[in-house]
Parts: C-alpha cells; sequence; structure tokens
C-alpha cells in the first residue's frame, strides 16, 4: 500500500484546515488550502492577520485536517501535520500557487486571482507548508484508532 498515495488522496477531498502559528502570541484559525503530490500544502491569506504575523516571526506550524462532519459511528481519518512554512515571492510562483489553489476551491473564492494579488500585494499573501511530519488517522487502512507517521 502507497501511504503517501492514499493521504494525497484524502486532502484532494478536503479544503478547510486548522492552523496553528507562534510568534508573539498563539494564534489558531482555520483556512482553505490545496495539497500537492509531494504533500505540500498551499493558502492564502491577509498578512496583517495574526497568524500571518506568527509565520514571518517562527515558520514552525501545526495543522489539524478532518471533515467535521464525519459521524461518530464511522471508522475515522484525520490528519495532523507539523512542519515550515514560508511566503511565497514572485510572481510566477505565486501565480502557480493560485492556479493550483483555485483549481481545487474554484467553487469557494472565485475572486482569487494573481490580480488580484497583485493589486492588494501587501494585502493577500500566498504561503507554502512543507512538511517535516505527517500522523495519518485512517481507521479504514490501519484498524480501530490506527494511524501511519510519515517523516519527510
Amino acid at each position: 500500500m502507497d501511504i503517501k498515495k492514499e493521504l494525497f488522496e484524502y486532502l484532494s477531498t478536503q479544503q478547510i484546515m486548522s492552523l496553528a502559528t507562534y510568534g508573539h502570541h498563539v494564534r489558531l484559525c482555520t483556512v482553505y488550502f490545496s495539497a500537492d503530490k509531494d504533500l505540500n500544502l498551499y493558502f492564502i491569506s491577509n498578512a496583517e492577520t495574526e497568524h500571518c504575523k506568527n509565520i514571518s516571526i517562527n515558520p514552525e506550524v501545526a495543522c489539524s485536517i478532518a471533515d467535521s462532519r464525519q459521524a461518530m459511528s464511522v471508522k475515522k481519518i484525520g490528519v495532523q501535520i507539523t512542519g515550515k512554512a514560508v511566503e511565497l515571492s514572485g510572481l510566477e510562483k505565486i501565480g502557480a500557487a493560485l492556479a493550483f489553489w483555485s483549481k481545487e476551491n474554484f467553487d469557494i473564492e472565485a475572486d482569487v486571482s494573481l490580480e488580484r494579488i497583485k493589486r492588494r500585494a501587501l494585502e493577500c499573501k500566498a504561503y507554502k507548508i512543507t512538511p517535516s511530519e505527517i500522523k495519518f488517522f485512517n481507521e479504514e487502512l490501519f484498524g480501530p484508532e490506527g494511524y501511519d507517521i510519515i517523516k519527510m
């Protein structure tokens, strides 16, 4: 079984992630995200938010992804991630991240585009999270309360 493939397939079905940061203060937020096949995560946020300010001070982050509509009676699935977040720079990189993000979340944020980012360059920033460790909970694959830890 290819665990990374299973994980990517699961991440591709999800759109919302809880993101924890620590700079001057601990912050927790919810963001829309997308994942690439290397399991990097991408999100877009206003640079003035506390979580973005924290990332500029300390890139270490923690994330949690799970479908909150899971019934308690079904086999659980979810992800916990630790890693580093970086602000993407250069219009080409940001454009590529936005194209990927918009493709994954087109029905949620139709107003997100490279042109909008250019106009609001000081407000909106694109970020990439490179995981260092992923804990993949999946009772279907690993049995009751089962998980696998992927070191990146």
